[in-house]
């Protein structure tokens, strides 16, 4: 049979429809012998007055489930405590009711926590697949102190806690046990209203035990999820739920900012004051279109500090709620491995409202006045899915035109365009087949920019495009997957910026030694694709793994609206462990591995060599370990002269121990011991020690010290152009021994007053610094050998903060080097408090007050005292937000 045959014939198989409906109540889970349990739904007569007392009569009229089944400490027994849970219909919301028995009430563990926050306490939680598609569910937690959270179950990531619902619950306690009351808007949920099945899971946690119970129970050598939830059904018709959602809001933010002195734009204390609105409108039952109007983020914690000596840049997660939630509709690329090498993320939506990306900085301009962000005038989302089991997830927003104030020397004052009128589309489409067993996709992303100013013409892209396909097939009941996935990349602008884009730290295109290929100066557009390809075992009582091939092309770019650090890759990655999920003498689970990845460039150089193994358990007394060794062969770095030729990759070897202890008491600790050294000398080692205490329900401390030392021999500076050179290709690489010190001190605090009520502080003192010694220069392409700068070759000297190096020893020959001291001692300080207060389901009052201080010296050596006073002497720069949300239902 020839190649196109069996791809029919397997393509027919995979579209195949399911042979049992997806709503057919009395199914029975492939892969066990026990039919699917079932609750029944009832009627709601009369009100239910929230209070988590059960004690109203529209709940005796529903009938109860009582039958779970222990996950851990023993899996597949009967729950040691009996819970009842009760389901009613009204005429808005669904009401979920829970008795749970505790025959020693005293050891009920009731903790208070800001909503979303995980918490070491006794948890109820049902989780509902309301569109019952098999894939997505709809978490909602509460603790036994009336803490909530809730989340969006399914894919990849497991529990996506950016998904915010408008919901309300509440607890009660007696000397039974304690029982809580649920009410979940139908507004809330997605679903088609011509449903009579739901998927349902309910969860009970027993803090002191340590055990989980489950409604519907999954064997843990099999896939569980949502795929194997029980069902619910006597939905009877639903109603429609409300049409629109609106959440107008206000805020003020004053800035006590240090400004220098005669600055024209501001005097240091500055007021301003923003309106704008959140609207959802739902276009059907399971279709919804939300929209956000001069969104303000005053309230998203702030990013911390870091030091990045690398040409690449850092990744921060997104924060902000509009972007965050729902953003599972918009994953692409998905792949259920264990270990894999990474791939390009198509859709990063930080790039929207991004900091403004032309620096008008320089010696002609005294005083500057530039927009920290740029404006998101208007960003919509079109989310949902179809009964036949299309799921989209639709974006487009529009930033405005950002301009810079500054005054020249004359003290004329003066603007300039740093950001283009900038339009932002997302295109994400999913069909579901076979029981969401078999899921194809499609991804389309654009950016189009108004370039009218010739500046931001000659620096910025007026163009960039992905378009891709990915497929998730799964079979034997899930312990079997097989992902794929293929984007192909274009942007376009005027030949200078895709010149630029060429020679950027994600291509390198400029590299003399590149065989694959070559930097164009004329071209105007750049095209790029990137694919991978994954078989992995999901599922089993012991063994799981993965076989993984990943590629990128040396043209592929998507950071325009995604994020990417490098392209030019070709990687095989494997993984293959046993784990043991059964409590023994000494260990309550552990599991043993052994992974690779190896990576090459498309000249093929193999650039990345490792080999790794890793062992993790915890033991009976809840206290655990993770361990992990890897050995890295030696390879090629196409990427430590920053544009130049290959260099020589030595051999090295990591270490890493974690150990925790038992989190269920009050105070907890993790301490985290790394470190990594190679056969030319060079070395790094961290030490993290988290200790967290809670003293009470409700209040929480953590302190997460990190000490970082390293030593480099390679350190980059910078690259000149010398005739002499010939070896490095007509350049010298100049590099530096590189001896850092960073010291952080992240600490938290979280005293929630009520379910309701919280106050947040985070604080993170960070201090480093780095010496350079030892100026010195690539000696020859793949190597990793160096001419140190006046001792092996040439001279150096140093006037003021300039050092002036002679490659040649010859000061009549006109190749001399000039660099800038660049030895540092790096000090910062980021902390925010916020203060929320929902004051009604939905609408919430914020107060948040965040400051920072950085400053640097060019010291080079580390020392605490020193340091540490000098931040405190730093002058703060402080900014208070008020900011006051209303929710409206129609």
């Amino acid at each position: 049979m020839n190649l196109l045959k069996r791809f029919i014939m397997t393509l027919s198989v995979l579209c195949a429809p399911p042979l049992i409906g997806q709503t057919d109540p009395t199914a029975t889970h492939s892969g066990t012998n026990s039919p699917t349990p079932v609750i029944s739904a009832a009627r709601l007569t009369g009100t239910i007055n929230l209070d988590g007392k059960l004690d109203e009569p529209a709940w005796a009229s529903a009938a109860p489930v009582t039958s779970f089944t222990q996950t851990d400490p023993t899996e597949g027994a009967p729950a040691s405590e009996k819970t009842e849970v009760r389901v009613l219909v009204g005429p808005d919301a669904l009401y979920i009711g829970a008795k749970l028995y505790e025959s020693d009430p005293k050891s009920i563990r009731r903790r208070l926590s800001r909503r979303d926050e995980s918490v070491d306490g006794d948890v109820f939680a049902v989780t509902l697949d309301s569109r019952h598609d098999h894939l997505t569910g709809y978490y909602f937690r509460v603790t036994a102190g009336g803490a909530i959270r809730d989340a969006v179950a399914g894919g990849t990531e497991g529990l996506d806690l950016s998904w915010d619902a408008v919901w309300d619950a509440a607890v009660f306690t007696d000397p039974t046990g304690w029982s809580v009351e649920i009410r979940i808007p139908f507004s809330q949920l997605p679903y088609n209203r011509g449903d009579r099945v739901w998927g349902i899971q309910f969860e009970r946690y027993r803090w002191d035990k340590q055990e989980l119970d489950l409604f519907a129970f999954t064997p843990k050598k099999e896939v569980g999820g949502v795929a194997r939830y029980g069902h619910l059904i006597g939905l009877g018709e639903l109603p429609p739920p409300s049409r629109v959602e609106l959440t107008p809001y206000v805020s003020t933010r004053a800035e006590y900012l240090q400004v220098p002195s005669g600055n024209p734009f501001r005097d240091g204390n500055d007021y301003f004051a923003s309106i704008g609105a959140d609207l959802k409108y739902r276009l059907t039952s399971s279709m919804t279109v939300s929209a956000t109007v001069n969104p303000d983020f005053g309230q998203v914690e702030v990013d911390p500090a870091v030091v990045n000596l690398t040409a690449f840049e850092t990744f921060f997660p997104e924060k902000r709620p509009f972007f965050v939630e729902g953003r599972e509709l918009f994953r692409f690329g998905d792949i259920r491995t264990f270990n894999s090498y990474g791939s390009p993320t198509y859709f990063f939506s930080r790039r929207i409202g991004r900091q403004p990306q032309r620096d008008v900085s320089g010696a002609n301009v005294v005083f500057l006045d530039v927009p920290q962000q740029s404006t998101i005038a208007a960003a919509a989302k079109l989310t949902g899915k179809t009964r036949s089991g299309w799921s989209t997830g639709i974006l487009d927003a529009v930033t405005t035109r950002e301009t810079a104030q500054f005054t020249d020397p004359s003290g004329a004052r003066l603007r300039a365009e740093v950001e283009p009128l900038s339009n932002y589309f997302v295109g994400r489409f999913r069909r579901e087949m076979r029981e969401a067993n078999t899921v194809v996709g499609g991804l389309l992303t654009a950016v189009n920019r108004d370039l009218h100013d010739p500046a931001l013409r000659g620096l910025l892209r007026s163009s960039a495009y992905v378009g891709g396909l990915d497929l998730n097939h799964s079979w034997q009941n899930r312990a079997w997957a097989f992902d794929a996935s293929f984007a192909q990349s274009r942007i376009n602008g005027l030949a200078s910026v895709i010149s630029a884009t060429q020679q950027s730290s994600a291509h390198y295109f400029q590299r003399p030694d590149a065989k694959s290929f070559r930097l164009d100066p004329n071209r105007t557009s750049l095209s790029g694709y990137a694919g991978q390809v994954a078989l992995t075992k999901t599922g089993g009582l012991h063994w799981g793994g993965n076989l993984a091939y990943q590629v990128t092309s040396p043209g592929v770019e998507v950071n325009d609206l995604g994020f990417q650090s490098n392209a030019d890759r070709r990687a095989v990655s494997t993984d293959l462990h046993y784990q043991e999920n059964k409590p023994g003498r000494f260990l309550r689970n552990w599991v043993i591995g052994a992974f690779t990845n190896q990576a090459w460039n498309h000249d093929g150089d193999i650039v990345f060599n490792n080999y790794a193994s890793l062992a993790q358990g915890t033991f009976n007394n809840f206290a655990g370990f993770f361990v992990r060794s890897d050995f890295s062969g030696e390879g090629f770095d196409d990427r430590l002269t920053r544009g130049g030729p290959v260099a020589r990759q030595p051999q090295s070897i990591a270490t890493l121990l974690e150990l925790f202890s038992d989190r269920r008491k009050p105070y907890s600790a993790q301490l985290s011991l790394y470190r990594n050294w190679d056969v030319e000398g060079q070395h790094s080692r961290s030490m993290e020690i988290e200790v967290a205490v809670q003293p009470r329900p409700g209040v929480r401390f953590s302190f997460d010290p990190q000490l970082q030392k390293g030593h480099s021999v390679a350190q980059y500076l910078t690259a000149s152009s010398d005739a002499l050179a010939t070896r490095t290709y007509g350049k010298r690489y100049v590099f530096a021994t590189l001896d850092q010190t960073t010291l952080v001190l992240e600490t938290r605090a979280d005293w929630t007053f009520t379910p309701k009520a919280s106050l947040q502080i985070y604080l993170q003192p960070l201090i480093s610094s780095g010496n350079y010694p030892n100026f010195k220069e690539l000696r020859a392409p793949r190597t990793f050998d160096f001419d140190v700068y006046g001792r092996d070759v040439g001279t150096v000297s140093k006037t003021g903060s300039v050092y002036t190096i002679d490659p040649d020893g010859n000061a009549a020959t006109p190749n001399s080097i000039q660099l800038d001291d660049p030895n540092f001692n790096f000090r910062s300080l980021r902390g925010n408090a916020v203060l929320r207060w929902e004051y009604r389901p939905g609408s919430a009052l914020f107060f948040v007050w965040q400051q920072q201080r950085v400053g640097s010296e060019p010291f080079g050596d580390f020392d605490f005292s020193r340091d540490f006073r000098g931040l405190v002497r730093q002058h703060p720069d402080n900014v208070f937000t008020i900011k006051a949300t209303y929710y409206l239902a129609y």
